[in-house]
């Protein structure tokens, strides 16, 4: 587990080549794996990338118990 830097998350993007609603939950999964979490960064960024609502993807999520969010508030 590592904390959330973009240039890590990045290069798991590229990895994964294209975010779409077909490998979502892998691409998550992975992302979990490697920040031990899914970050709020992450999930608004896969909104953009799938078309998904931040809403649908966190309904998603926690519909899971093997993911793991982190509901911080701003300020």
């Amino acid at each position: 587990m590592q904390k959330f830097k973009m240039e890590t998350y990045q290069n798991l993007v590229k990895d994964v080549g294209c975010v779409t609603a077909e490998n979502l939950f892998m691409f998550l999964g992975k992302v979990q794996e490697v920040f031990g979490y899914v970050p709020r960064e992450v999930v608004r960024d896969v909104a953009a990338r799938t078309g998904f609502s931040e809403t649908r993807i966190y309904g998603a999520l926690t519909s899971y118990r093997d993911f793991k969010v982190r509901l911080e508030c701003d300020g």
